[in-house]
């Protein structure tokens, strides 16, 4: 690990308030003052988005059970069940990034717990992203920057090549290696501090054996739609899902040589229903330009600051038509461009 890395590890602030670790930015830098009202948190809004998603499992939950119960064409109930699922499983993801921030709760021991629950129907791993995605606020624009969900970013210039990507099931093999290194007692690679490497240990093992747990009952009780209400929403859409949200954050952009967040990140003006499904991720530069800001309030840095931002959308789908018709540059199988390897 490089002397940088170290004093990461050591000394600076990367998931605090006002005074956390900024990622660089060229041109005056304002950022010491936002209004000190910017980083208020309103726990009961997360909460609110939290019980809803839980909700709407729950009902697709509902929709594969009485696929099973009633049978034959019955099955074909299953369907939106598992599409609402797994939109909500993407979702939650988001509410982990959330509170990964410290962003849902002014208690710690909250944001972790919420935080594991929100990861754990996408077998996302809390500590883990947390661990990751702190340090890619801090080296983005450097050839330290990495992400923790390493898709699949390239060949999207086309309509097959962008499904290929969306579905591409490639994270899963490292959730497996996690979970595999966590019960056979071999650490997780990258993680350097001990407190960190045994709490994301503690959390793949928790996805194993709840795993196992929910197999272990479907087949005593014949119950077989708790195990596929878990797992296919999580493989055929909520990845897809959370994949979609997450491309339009740093897609063609230079995040490895191009320290300045105004230029390596995106903002997308997305519609009021797209603001609640990404948990205002569109305003993704706003969240980088200052990540201590929480989430909930985002919207307003991104008001305060957008003349700053020089990578703006009008919308998701014109970001997503321009990808698939080869307008962004296509990263290489090798680009020092971009941290995604697949």
């Amino acid at each position: 690990m490089s002397e940088l890395n170290n004093k990461v590890e050591e000394e600076l602030d990367l998931d605090g308030g006002a005074g956390v670790k900024l990622a660089p930015i060229k041109g005056p830098d304002l950022r010491r003052t936002v209004p000190k009202d910017m980083f208020g948190k309103r726990p009961w809004v997360f909460t609110v988005k939290f019980l809803f998603a839980i909700l709407l499992i729950a009902i697709g939950f509902t929709a594969i059970a009485f696929a099973q119960i009633i049978g034959g064409w019955g099955w074909l109930l299953a369907i939106p069940g598992i599409f609402v699922a797994g939109v909500m499983y993407g979702y939650l993801v988001e509410l982990q990034h959330e509170c990964l921030h410290e962003h849902a709760y002014n208690s710690r021991r909250l944001n972790r717990w919420f935080g594991v629950m929100s990861g754990i129907f996408q077998f996302s791993s809390f500590s883990h992203y947390k661990y990751a995605h702190l340090r890619h606020h801090a080296f983005l624009g450097t050839s330290q920057n990495k992400e923790f969900f390493n898709y699949k970013f390239r060949n999207l210039d086309s309509w097959w090549g962008f499904f290929k990507a969306m579905v591409n099931l490639g994270r899963f093999k490292e959730v497996v290696s996690c979970t595999a290194r966590s019960l056979f007692g071999r650490d997780i690679p990258e993680v350097t501090r001990p407190r960190d490497m045994k709490r994301i240990k503690a959390e793949y093992r928790l996805f194993f054996f709840a795993l196992v747990a929910i197999a272990a009952i479907s087949i005593v009780t014949g119950q077989y739609w708790l195990i596929i209400a878990w797992v296919a929403p999580a493989l055929l859409v909520g990845e897809a899902t959370h994949f979609m949200i997450e491309l339009p954050e740093h897609f063609g952009l230079n995040t490895q040589t191009d320290p300045n967040v105004l230029t390596n990140t995106r903002t997308i003006d997305a519609s009021v229903f797209a603001q609640w499904l990404t948990n205002y991720n569109n305003f993704h530069t706003a969240h980088h330009y200052h990540q201590g800001v929480p989430m909930v309030n985002a919207k307003r840095l991104d008001q305060m600051s957008r003349e700053k931002f020089e990578v703006v959308e009008p919308s998701y789908w014109t970001f997503y038509r321009k990808v698939i018709k080869g307008q962004y540059d296509s990263y290489a199988e090798v680009d020092e461009r971009t941290c995604m390897t697949r």
